[in-house]
């Protein structure tokens, strides 16, 4: 059985090192602390290897204007280059070079960002920018890049990125968060049409550990909100729900916090 925390370690861990998940089925018995302690080693060593090149190319933008820097970037630098540069110059100047980035390009750098190295860059970005980027990145089924922006971005800009995901997405993103904590930011923002499509997702799509997981991470309060639009739940998404605790898909505690 894999411990708890364990899937949502071992998916990010797969993004770092970009491969499909399933390839890394034999760490599945590691405990998640160990496999977040990897994950980080693995993807200190990956910046490491090529941070000479990094550091010369943040080097050279200090010299271009933002709106140039940003045409040159996008004509001529690969993403996940340009990730790594945005990481390494002043935040100031990082801040300028993405308000000029398109939105697809922004959105590729996104994907090769590690958003904890960018922190200042990520919480600068305006909201209604964050929302668009995080749709697009959410339809390119980037969970762990979201999940690792969330822990970033500003207030509003959460606010509005989680106002253009549906409740799929929503359960998929929570998953993997880089920062647990803000799951009770997110379900304070969602609204019950998203609550009752997060319900619906887990039953059409078996997204039990999803939901075991966010259920887990809920304080007494925001878990109200979740049991209120249970009992408003469709009969067979209730039927789901209660079978998957049943055949041990689902924990109890989580069907004892959607019914107590």
């Amino acid at each position: 059985m894999t411990p708890p925390g364990s899937a949502a370690q071992i998916q990010k861990l797969a993004h770092a090192l970009g491969v499909e998940p399933v390839r890394l089925a034999g760490l599945a018995g590691l405990p998640a602390d160990d496999v977040r302690t990897l994950r980080s080693q693995i993807a200190d060593a990956l910046f490491e290897a090529d941070k000479p090149r990094f550091v010369r190319m943040a080097a050279l933008s200090k010299a271009v204007p933002g709106a140039l820097a940003a045409k040159l970037t996008e004509f001529a630098m690969p993403p996940l280059l340009a990730a790594r540069t945005a990481e390494l110059i002043e935040p100031h100047r990082a801040v300028d070079l993405v308000r000029h980035l398109s939105d697809g390009y922004l959105a590729d750098v996104s994907a090769a960002m590690d958003a904890s190295r960018a922190a200042e860059v990520v919480a600068a970005i305006p909201a209604p920018r964050i929302a668009t980027i995080g749709a697009e990145l959410a339809r390119r089924q980037e969970w762990v890049v979201i999940g690792g922006f969330v822990a970033q971005v500003s207030a509003p800009a959460l606010a509005a990125a989680v106002r253009v995901f549906d409740g799929e997405q929503l359960l998929r993103i929570g998953f993997v968060l880089d920062d647990k904590n803000r799951l009770d930011d997110v379900s304070r923002l969602v609204t019950d049409v998203q609550i009752d499509a997060m319900l619906v997702a887990a039953a059409d799509h078996g997204l039990w550990t999803e939901l075991d997981d966010l259920l887990a991470h809920l304080s007494s309060e925001r878990a109200g909100r979740m049991r209120t639009r249970f009992a408003a739940a469709a009969d067979d998404v209730v039927a789901a729900i209660r079978g998957a605790a049943a055949g041990g898909a689902l924990s109890m505690q989580s069907l004892a916090k959607l019914t107590a």
